[in-house]
């Protein structure tokens, strides 16, 4: 009669089949083509950071050039000048900045692109700058964007300069500049 020892280990297989190797490929795959999209677009989420901001800086720069138009007495002019901590004048319309670059690289201390010489004599590129300012197209707004848009894209900033609600009629009514953030197309 034969016995078989109980202490003789029984031979199990260790590792993976080939059909679970590849479900779990399947499945990475799966998770990499879903998860993907959320980090591609990091470029674009970094402007309209920036941008946001920026607007955040904006809008504290003005109202501390709107004070300083208050102290000086200038608030109720259409136009009117003040300096700013940087020794800079800023141009104001009704006691806040004109919607110019030379005002905007004033009260923020920036420099945009748009082709001047800089302090070292070179003329600056849109590549050299993190944002470009386009305050021509209409009269009384500016237009700020990072430099790899335009400035029609959907990721800017629009700063509309501060006005006469009464349209020069006595008494002045100003109405505040506003700033408006547009990222939808970031």
């Amino acid at each position: 009669m034969k016995t078989q020892s109980i202490n003789k280990p029984i031979n199990m297989q260790a590792g993976f089949t080939l059909v679970e190797l590849i479900i779990v490929i399947v499945i990475l795959g799966i998770l990499a083509v879903t998860a993907a999209p959320r980090f591609l677009n990091l470029q674009g989420d970094a402007n309209a950071s920036t941008l946001e901001g920026l607007q955040g800086s904006i809008r504290s720069g003005m109202n501390i050039v709107n004070g300083k138009s208050i102290i000086a007495s200038n608030h109720k002019k259409a136009t009117a000048t003040v300096t700013v901590d940087t020794g800079d004048a800023v141009a104001t319309v009704y006691g806040y900045p004109a919607a110019t670059e030379a005002a905007f690289e004033a009260f923020l201390d920036v420099d945009f692109a748009d082709g001047s010489a800089d302090a070292d004599g070179t003329a600056d590129t849109v590549d050299s700058k993190d944002f470009n300012i386009d305050a021509t197209t209409t009269a009384g707004t500016a237009v700020i964007y990072p430099n790899s848009y335009v400035a029609g894209d959907n990721c800017r900033i629009e700063y509309t300069q501060a006005a006469d609600a009464n349209d020069g009629t006595p008494p002045v009514s100003v109405t505040p500049p506003t700033v408006t953030l547009i990222t939808s197309g970031c």
